[in-house]
């Protein structure tokens, strides 16, 4: 690649900030992957100190291949990621440290979330609309800073404020062809904290978390100095690409981070087309350069479009954006490319149907390995276009036909029997996930109907500590779920466990304290163990945390494997309890593996968050501090290792005391009562879940289609296209697990479905498709092709009615900008004269931007 001045600059600099602004097509990806490798080449940082964000999964992938080009291996250890996967890493990496996340933490899609929040919908609301009901509400939760310990408090503090402060947004969520549901706006004024705050509940229940609680609750969390100070540290050098896509506040989130780092922050003013989701890129570039006093570079040469492609969008932004586009740019941008390339074609057609045959016909002409994008600007359009496009393709012989497909409903994950399969990989991951189990249930198994899984969770089985999810495992069935933890009491062989360590990242941090107290029946102390590890490595930040330095590790620390296979002798086939102890039996399998002292040998392993949340789900929170004050138990637990389990042995005798001595029978009346219906599945399961710490992702998969029934399934219900897509699932999922570097199981298995969860809009087959996608303008953001055609230029269309109406034309200009970036070689604009019912209608006025020179743009009726 040849560096132009600018873009050397961008690599040189490694003292600065910088303000990079970079419009479609100047090399922003290889200038960025080349900085990326200069920081790690002369030694200004480690490669792990490296944080770059990007907007989307297909960039951040392009960014890891250009890196791992240019530096090899340690191109690996550069964390290169989305901002939502990054918050979602924050979030998995401190479940240890607060008791309102778990460790094994999920992703719940638009869909899975629908589950969730339906009992507490108003019956005429959209589905849509109440999910950006809530989502508004949590959002403005985090920015007006209400953080308390009662949820319904902050809710109700938070929708009285967006009362008096933001009433006419919310207002338009309770429209339905223009009329307002008064009633159902009123009630939501007066318990829309307690629909929200029941809703969090139930995605508490099942581990989960939406798109929302990533941002939210990574914000929450930094507003601790000591997490805020412990993440700020990681990074040394910090880029943020699409910065005019960020809203406020995954600004605010990003912000925190940046105080001491060397930041950069890239992006193009003319690109903002998601202020309607909160973006303002003005207000936030003002902010940068005031608060981190960055040099600002420009690029000016563009590498991508064909001479007479750019000097056309260039000069239509001019003709938009005059005054803004001369205070941006100091002098004039210009194409690389040494092609004029042919005119822009502005075509009138009659009706639809001319416009959809003229541009069929256009895009049969072209090579059938051409790379072409058919844009709109709202998927009525594209549906339309589809329809019209099968219909032309059902004329010619299928040698000459070409195939199209639909973004939008290609959502892949999100396909019925795509979800239906992963919700098997999600339960594996996350046990708690009954959102899965009744996919699962629903689908594959017989004889279980939505009767008996709502008898299943009634108030009558959850207060006895049940949940769905209990059947969908094997040990339910074998013996009652608490009579190992009664038992082991009794015979005084019930240890309560806690650990510290280097920081949160099970795999890669060290174990430095290890605390564990065995107790009688009544909580008394009968053996204590209490030693500490030298990690061989510092402790860096996490010392704000457990208070124990370098120092004292050396000095007290003794060798990890002496203190590993004491702890492991200590435990051997005893009851294991914790508070949110998967963390601590994470991090210790971890340790025995690194050492090679094989596994742990527990008896069983009990949770007291996961009693406590049971029983007493309506509990302000399930911290262990809050519980230790809110139950009659005499000790403050600290973030001693040893104070916090001898907090967690009394509640935990407490509620064996309280709830599940008392509750036994009425429980295991309820387990009899549906053993026969679940023992299959659960017996499937329990095998699935021995293998997921073993196998590949793709060989689970085939064991579900094989051996589980769902083949079978398909086939007898004549549905074997859906088989096909499900064969699909598995080549997606080789060619991830070819792509993952880490271990196998359960680390790959989470890979995957973190990456289809975070997919919802934007498959990563896209581009590897024979197919030619007809996509919104919104969904092309960041792709590009030879040929583009876009169809529908008509005033009302493109500008939107609704952008007319409330007078917000300038971010449907600047979307127009991005659908005319979008082609390398050739351009093609549609539009009609009659409406779908005949009447008259008008070519966009953003065509009247586009230059009137007939070498650049070529006007025909």
């Amino acid at each position: 690649m040849v560096i132009n001045s600018e873009q050397q600059r961008v690599i040189d600099e490694l003292d600065r900030n910088i303000l990079l602004l970079a419009s479609a097509g100047t090399g922003k990806t290889n200038t960025l992957a080349y900085r990326v490798a200069h920081i790690i080449e002369s030694g200004r940082c480690e490669a792990h100190q490296i944080l770059c964000m990007t907007f989307t999964n297909k960039a951040a992938q392009e960014m890891k291949a250009r890196i791992e080009t240019l530096v090899g291996q340690a191109a690996k250890a550069v964390e290169i990621s989305t901002f939502h996967s990054f918050c979602f890493y924050v979030l998995q990496q401190e479940g240890k440290r607060d008791e309102s996340l778990y460790s094994d933490v999920t992703i719940f899609d638009e869909e899975d979330c629908k589950e969730l929040y339906f009992p507490f919908k108003p019956r005429n609301m959209r589905d849509m609309n109440f999910a950006s009901l809530i989502s508004i509400v949590k959002e403005y939760r985090s920015v007006y800073g209400f953080y308390s310990d009662s949820m319904i408090e902050d809710y109700k503090q938070t929708i009285q404020r967006l009362q008096c402060e933001q009433s006419k947004q919310i207002e338009k969520l309770f429209c339905n062809y223009n009329t307002l549901a008064s009633d159902e706006l009123s009630e939501f004024w007066t318990r829309g904290h307690e629909w929200i705050t029941r809703y969090d509940e139930s995605l508490q229940s099942v581990h989960g978390v939406d798109f929302t609680d990533l941002i939210c609750g990574v914000h929450r969390l930094f507003q601790n100095p000591d997490i805020r100070k412990r993440w700020r540290s990681r990074y040394r050098y910090i880029s943020v690409d699409e910065m005019q896509d960020t809203g406020s506040l995954e600004y605010k989130v990003m912000e925190m981070l940046w105080q001491g780092n060397h930041v950069l922050l890239c992006g193009d003013y003319f690109q903002t087309i998601y202020e309607w989701r909160g973006s303002d890129p003005f207000r936030l570039l003002e902010a940068f350069t005031r608060d981190f006093n960055p040099l600002k570079i420009i690029f000016y040469k563009n590498y991508r479009s064909n001479r007479t492609l750019f000097t056309m969008a260039f000069k239509t932004l001019q003709h938009m954006f005059p005054q803004l586009v001369g205070d941006v740019y100091d002098e004039m941008p210009e194409a690389d490319s040494a092609s004029d390339g042919a005119p822009i074609l502005v075509k009138g057609c009659r009706n639809e149907y001319t416009e959809s045959k003229f541009i069929y016909d256009r895009i049969c002409a072209l090579p059938k390995d051409a790379s072409i994008g058919v844009l709109v600007r709202d998927n009525r359009k594209a549906q339309r276009l589809s329809e019209q496009f099968e219909r032309y393709n059902q004329d010619k012989p299928e040698s000459e036909r070409r195939p199209f497909m639909i973004i939008d409903e290609y959502k892949f994950f999100r396909r019925q029997e795509i979800k239906d399969i992963m919700a098997y990989f999600k339960l594996l991951m996350n046990p708690n996930d009954a959102v899965s189990a009744k996919r699962i249930i629903k689908r594959y198994v017989s004889g279980i109907g939505d009767a008996r899984i709502r008898d299943i969770e009634s108030p009558k089985n959850r207060s006895v500590g049940l949940k769905l999810t209990d059947f969908m495992d094997m040990p339910i069935f074998e013996v009652e779920p608490y009579a190992k933890l009664v038992a082991g009491l009794e015979a005084g062989e019930v240890v309560v466990y806690d650990v510290e360590s280097t920081g949160t990242d099970t795999t890669q941090d060290r174990i430095i304290q290890i605390a564990a107290m065995r107790i009688d029946k009544n909580g008394q102390e009968i053996e204590r163990f209490e030693r500490f590890i030298n990690p061989g490595k510092s402790v860096g930040t996490s010392q704000l945390v457990h208070g124990f330095t370098d120092e004292y590790l050396a000095e007290y620390g003794e060798s990890p494997e002496i203190v590993l296979e004491a702890f492991k002798e200590f435990s051997k086939n005893r009851i294991i309890v914790g508070h949110n102890v998967n963390y601590d039996i994470s991090i210790l399998t971890h340790e025995l593996a690194r050492y090679n002292l094989g596994e742990p040998h527990f008896k069983a392993v009990y949770d007291t968050l996961d009693i406590f949340r049971r029983f007493y789900p309506t509990l302000e929170n399930h911290k262990l501090g809050f519980l230790s004050s809110h139950f009659p138990i005499n000790h403050t637990p600290t973030h001693n290792a040893m104070d916090d389990i001898i907090a967690t042995g009394q509640l935990l005798i407490y509620a064996v005391h309280e709830n599940i001595v008392p509750t036994t029978t009425n429980r295991m009346v309820a387990i009899n009562q549906y053993k026969s219906a679940f023992t299959t599945i659960a017996s499937q399961m329990a095998t699935l879940r021995r293998k997921m710490h073993t196998d590949n992702p793709t060989d689970l998969l085939a064991y579900i289609m094989n051996q589980m029934g769902v083949l079978a399934y398909y086939k007898s219900h004549g549905e074997m296209a859906k088989v096909e897509h499900i064969r699909e699932l598995y080549r997606i999922m080789e060619s991830l697990d070819k792509e993952y570097k880490g271990t196998t199981g359960l680390a790959r298995l989470n890979y995957i479905l973190q990456l289809a969860a975070l997919t919802a809009g934007e498959p990563q087959q896209m581009t590897k498709q024979s197919k030619i996608p007809i996509i919104t303008v919104h969904q092309a953001k960041g792709s590009e092709f030879d040929y583009v055609f876009l169809a529908g230029m008509n005033q009302g269309v493109f500008p939107s009615f609704m952008s007319l109406r409330e007078g917000n034309e300038d971010e449907e200009k600047r979307l127009f900008y991005v659908a005319i970036t979008r082609p390398k070689q050739e351009l093609v604009i549609t539009y009609t004269n009659e409406s779908q019912r005949g009447q008259g209608t008008a070519p966009s006025a953003f065509l009247d931007y586009m230059p009137r020179d007939s070498k650049l743009v070529e006007r025909s009726m």
